[in-house]
């Protein structure tokens, strides 16, 4: 028998991720998320896994940014087997989404375009690429999972003009928050344990004024093959910036405290 059900995972990974100290600029946080899942006993990670609302210290938000558009910069040619780099991939029983190992710009779009945690792009391990995600609107943060949490993800700004802008940061395998869910998709045998982790575009990415439409993400062969999903926030909700600063850094001050406090 299938169950729906909603599960909310309330700071996630508060047991096992890191504290983001090698951020020396940043506000780099966990976060709890709501979301909708068709399960059952065999299919549990394979299904739709439909996020509903995300919370960032006190704030709950449930209207998303997603993707309107990509740019793919450079991505390994794709010649059979594991060659290639970013493709398009979903939970073997996912409705919706792409699935495509050769991707072009919009099978990108098409996975990141929807609030689906098992439409993903999969990166073989050693592939390389850069891909410019526009939004179409302004960002304040991103919310990112990683299935496997054993890769690396680079991210940057993109200014308005196509110029990179910012901080070059790179989210290594250590630095995963346990997101409290697996998934498995067509491309691998068997479910993996997702990782998250919430950037904030100012503290983090480095950007000092100025409205974020676009963020670059990539990947380099040292990387491991991330395999990642992605939605933003609205810089213009109904949250004054300072308050959600205020937000994340106290949120960031209560897992330091915990990690202290468990140490001891």
């Amino acid at each position: 028998m299938t169950i729906s059900y909603s599960k909310l995972a309330v700071a996630a990974g508060l047991a096992t991720g890191a504290v983001f100290s090698s951020f020396a600029t940043g506000n780099a946080f966990a976060f709890g998320f709501e979301f909708q899942g068709t399960y059952s006993e065999n299919n549990a990670p394979t299904g739709d896994i439909l996020l509903e609302s995300v919370t960032i210290g006190d704030t709950i938000i449930e209207d998303f940014s997603f993707v309107t558009s990509a740019t793919i910069v450079s991505n390994d040619e794709f010649s059979g087997g594991n060659s290639g780099a970013a493709s398009a991939d979903t939970g073997d029983d996912a409705t919706g989404g792409v699935r495509q190992e050769d991707a072009e710009a919009e099978d990108i779009v098409a996975n990141l375009a929807t609030n689906n945690l098992n439409h993903i792009v999969d990166t073989e391990d050693s592939g390389s690429f850069q891909i410019d995600l526009n939004f179409g609107k302004s960002l304040d943060n991103l919310l990112i999972w990683e299935r496997g949490m054993n890769s690396d993800l680079g991210i940057q700004a993109v200014d308005a003009m196509g110029n990179l802008i910012g901080n070059r940061l790179v989210v290594t395998d250590d630095m995963w928050y346990d997101a409290g869910f697996a998934i498995d998709t067509s491309e691998i045998n068997g479910a993996q344990n997702v990782g998250s982790i919430g950037i904030n575009i100012f503290a983090d990415l480095g950007v000092e004024s100025g409205a974020v439409e676009t963020i670059r993400f990539f990947s380099e062969s040292s990387f491991n093959g991330p395999d990642w999903k992605f939605v933003g926030t609205d810089s213009a909700r109904d949250v004054p910036e300072p308050a959600l600063l205020m937000s994340l850094g106290l949120f960031g001050g209560a897992l330091v405290l915990q990690k202290r406090l468990k140490a001891a």
